[in-house]
């Protein structure tokens, strides 16, 4: 029995067009906010396990926590960064 050769599906594929697009990588959080798009991790694990995306960036961000229309506090959120591997 022939062994059967591994193909992006489509998510996979645009989220590797979209990491084309950005050579010094991205968040999740990044592709959301620019893009639209929610990838979730699962799909993007099996790109890194077939060593096409590099994840061993760290990026931080700092949000407002708002409540009643005033900013009460900060929270600080350490998101990985996705990167195509050259």
């Amino acid at each position: 029995m022939a062994e059967k050769k591994w193909e992006m599906n489509d998510t996979q594929k645009e989220f590797v067009k979209i990491l084309g697009e950005n050579p010094d990588g991205l968040t999740l959080r990044e592709i959301n906010k620019r893009y639209g798009k929610a990838f979730k991790s699962g799909s993007i694990n099996t790109l890194s396990s077939k060593g096409l995306v590099n994840t061993d960036g760290i990026r931080t961000f700092v949000a407002d926590i708002v409540y009643d229309g005033e900013v009460i506090g900060h929270k600080t959120y350490n998101d990985t960064v996705y990167k195509l591997v050259a």
